[in-house]
């Protein structure tokens, strides 16, 4: 029971602390401040937690992993290959423009000269999260719904193809959020050109269109 609590009050601090790194920004949140809002001290919080970075590390690792393993479980979300795409695509876009991930980007690209998080955060925490993706796209080929090809490469083909500039407009404040036609748009061709490269000859066909009745 001690050790359901004690996960119980992990992920309450992880809540709350990222709710005060995107209000507050990293360098003006302080353990105080944190601890302040849990309601208990900060001997507690440090019992969870030694440093702000070793916390901001672990609300990563939170985020991120936890965002991730739904859109790898929710996906394909249907027995058609290019409207699970599109889904994938949908759900990747919107996830990586929204503020969250976009202030994280921002609080790790500001560490001082020197400091590791950067490369912590991309080797611990962002591939593995994409490595996942491409071990569910080796599934599909496994499953003969996708050409048989190197799984990281493919899905970073995938990956590319979806991008464009949507995340570098987020994050240096040329956009507040991705544009639902934009998105459309850029998911839908996606996942054209993508089928055109890696699907199999039966979901890479275009549909055809149904002959009207005289």
């Amino acid at each position: 029971m001690a050790r359901v609590r004690t996960d119980e009050k992990r992920s309450k601090i992880l809540r709350i602390a990222a709710d005060l790194f995107e209000q507050l920004g990293y360098d003006r949140c302080s353990m105080a401040a944190l601890s302040e809002k849990l309601g208990g001290s900060k001997a507690t919080l440090y019992g969870y937690f030694p440093s702000k970075e070793e916390l901001l590390r672990a609300v990563l690792q939170f985020q991120v992993a936890s965002e991730s393993d739904r859109i790898i479980r929710d996906f394909p979300a249907s027995d058609d290959m290019r409207e699970s795409l599109i889904a994938l695509g949908t759900a990747y876009l919107n996830k990586r423009t929204s503020s969250l991930p976009v202030t994280n980007i921002r609080m790790v690209a500001n560490q001082p000269c020197g400091s590791t998080m950067g490369k912590e955060f991309y080797e611990d925490i962002i591939r593995p999260a994409w490595e996942g993706m491409a071990r569910k796209f080796e599934e599909l080929m496994d499953e003969g719904k996708l050409k048989r090809g190197d799984p990281w490469v493919t899905f970073m083909h995938w990956k590319g193809l979806c991008d464009w500039d949507f995340f570098e407009r987020r994050l240096l404040g040329a956009i507040d959020g991705p544009d639902p036609k934009e998105v459309s748009k850029a998911v839908n061709a996606a996942a054209d050109a993508f089928l055109k490269l890696y699907g199999t000859e039966a979901e890479g066909k275009p549909k055809k269109a149904r002959k009207k009745r005289k």
